[in-house]
């Protein structure tokens, strides 16, 4: 088969996996809320210098993941999930037919099909390009940005021109620049240093033609720090950057994990490829002397990746998915060696790959297990928090399709395993395909009622209430769902008395903490507070405001009549 026709296959298998069912399940709060919520706000205001959020500057993000979503809401003139999340749906088509062609250029189009299965099926990854958060786009610019390098070594190996791959180089970590943020540059810039440092290739680095890669970021950075620059001044820029610090230092309390965080999620979310790489990613297990410097770049990027974010204390589950390229591959070699003949599916590799596999099965099963269960038993309800008791006694009936994913996982690899001990040696490139169809059946008998129980609600709540023109507040509690379903407008600010007004003719709105528009709002009988169910309140919120009802983990208040 041509190269063309393998990629235009490619191309239809990944659209078609990854839209199926995609609006099935609701972008979930916070993360693809809040960038879903910027993106919608840019439209509205016509602003797209910088992030927002409630019509304030958004400090954390750059813009170019949030023009994306903005330039997909504005074309499909949409505010569905499938919306936001095409993005990273595109980017995952992308990424699919490229790392064919990687395998290809290195000689190895089985190993570039294999990593292709691996890039699309593997569990974690196949989630996040159907999810609306930033890093797989931001993961696809660092991995092309590396491979640029991985060019220029080649070049210099054959006394080949290499200008274009160091222009290219920052080129592309300009755009994950724009996507994430600085973060990009240590990632890359530390994988550089090591593959410099283990080839002794430093000249590499120390080229005037390093000046190339220079001038490509500047380049595309340029084009959003330039005009941002000339019209509103340097604050979103200084603030952006603190920010990073503060993020990098671990100030952000709730986020704090132990260090072994990555690697747990790692070992279990990424299954199988997290297993099937494990003999590649201590020593030097390759067989092929024209993958040797690739097999070296993905080392490094895992272990530069697992390293920086498990010193870090901030730990979000996504900060490690740029791990999930060098699994992947790792994964689709270690398949492409067995299938080849070249090596046997080493023993060894079972028990990690049956724990893994155990911990998946545990959390596909007791999810729905426990929902269909009605009443919890007692030994587990006594151990629950009020809000999520609160969660619990509004849940809507689960089918017994939410089942479905934790059976098929478990008759699935329950078989392989079971022919892989009588020796029968199924093919291993036959984990892919369990993990996908468990990971697209996930997706859409799973996922939608998890997000329903979570946020279900809530967001009807939401809805039902602005629609009525009442204006919301969220009291001690972080949520996005506010502003993108209640469909809020700059002009609701502006009607009501905030606690603290902006200035006139500043460049940027004024950030505060929390709003506080509900205790001093003209219009009493439009004016509501949310809070979560375990919320105390005091002598002076009582005093103002008044249970209306309880909506499962959340209270709705409203202000009590002013008396005469």
């Amino acid at each position: 088969m041509k190269k063309l026709h393998v990629h235009f296959a490619f191309t239809l298998l990944t659209l078609g996996i990854l839209l199926l069912g995609v609006n099935l399940t609701p972008l979930f709060d916070w993360d693809e809320l809040n960038f879903a919520e910027s993106a919608r706000e840019m439209n509205l205001t016509q602003n797209y210098l910088y992030v927002q959020i409630g019509f304030e500057p958004f400090w954390e993000k750059p813009p170019f993941f949030i023009w994306m979503q903005a330039l997909a809401e504005r074309v499909f003139q949409s505010h569905e999930p499938w919306v936001y999340k095409l993005p990273n749906i595109l980017a995952g088509v992308i990424a699919v037919n490229w790392v064919y062609h990687v395998g290809d250029r290195l000689g190895k189009k089985m190993l570039g099909a294999f990593w292709a299965v691996a890039t699309l099926f593997s569990f974690a990854p196949f989630i996040y390009w159907r999810s609306g958060i930033i890093d797989p786009v931001f993961n696809l610019f660092i991995v092309l940005s590396i491979y640029q390098w991985y060019k220029i070594t080649q070049a210099n190996l054959r006394e080949e021109r290499s200008h274009l791959y160091y222009l290219l180089v920052g080129v592309f970590l300009g755009f994950a620049f724009l996507t994430k943020g600085p973060v990009a540059l240590g990632i890359v810039g530390f994988v550089i240093i090591w593959v410099s440092a283990a080839r002794g290739k430093w000249h590499e680095i120390f080229n005037w033609k390093i000046l190339l890669s220079l001038f490509g970021l500047a380049a595309v950075i340029g084009l959003w720090v330039y005009p941002l620059l000339q019209s509103n001044g340097a604050q979103f820029l200084e603030e952006f950057i603190a920010y990073q610090l503060v993020l990098f230092q671990g100030q952000i309390v709730w986020h704090n994990q132990p260090w072994f965080y990555h690697i747990v999620v790692l070992f279990f979310l990424a299954f199988p490829v997290s297993i099937l790489a494990l003999p590649h990613l201590f020593k030097n297990q390759i067989m092929d002397r024209n993958v040797e410097v690739w097999s070296l770049f993905m080392r490094a990027l895992f272990w530069v990746v697992l390293i920086v974010f498990s010193i870090t204390t901030t730990k979000i589950i996504h900060y490690s998915s740029l791990c999930w390229w060098p699994l992947t591959y790792f994964g689709a070699y270690q398949v492409y060696l067995i299938h080849t003949n070249r090596w046997h599916f080493p023993k060894w590799l079972i028990l990690p790959l049956s724990l893994s596999a155990l911990g998946m099965g545990i959390a596909l099963w007791i999810l729905p297990v426990a929902a269909l269960a009605d009443p919890l038993p007692d030994w587990l309800w006594t151990k629950l928090d009020v809000f999520t008791k609160g969660l619990l006694s509004v849940k809507e009936p689960w089918s017994w399709t939410s089942l479905l994913p934790a059976a098929l996982f478990t008759f699935w690899f329950f078989a392989w395993f079971i022919l892989q001990i009588l020796g029968r040696k199924p093919h291993a490139g036959m984990l892919f395909i369990i993990s996908g169809v468990v990971a697209l059946s996930s997706s859409i008998w799973l996922l939608p009622p998890v997000a329903k129980l979570l946020q279900g609600p809530l967001t009807k709540t939401i809805q039902k209430e602005t629609q009525k023109g009442v204006f919301l507040e969220a009291w001690y509690f972080k949520t996005y769902a506010l502003y993108f379903h209640g469909n809020f407008s700059s002009k609701d600010f502006d009607q009501l008395r905030p606690e603290f007004p902006n200035a006139q003719n500043e460049p940027y709105p004024q950030q505060s903490a929390r709003r506080s528009h509900a205790m001093n709002a003209n219009n009493q009988e439009l004016t509501k507070v949310i809070t979560k169910n375990n919320f105390n309140a005091d002598y002076e919120f009582n005093r103002k405001f008044v249970l209306e009802k309880n909506i499962g983990g959340y209270l709705l208040w409203r202000k009590r009549p002013v008396q005469p």
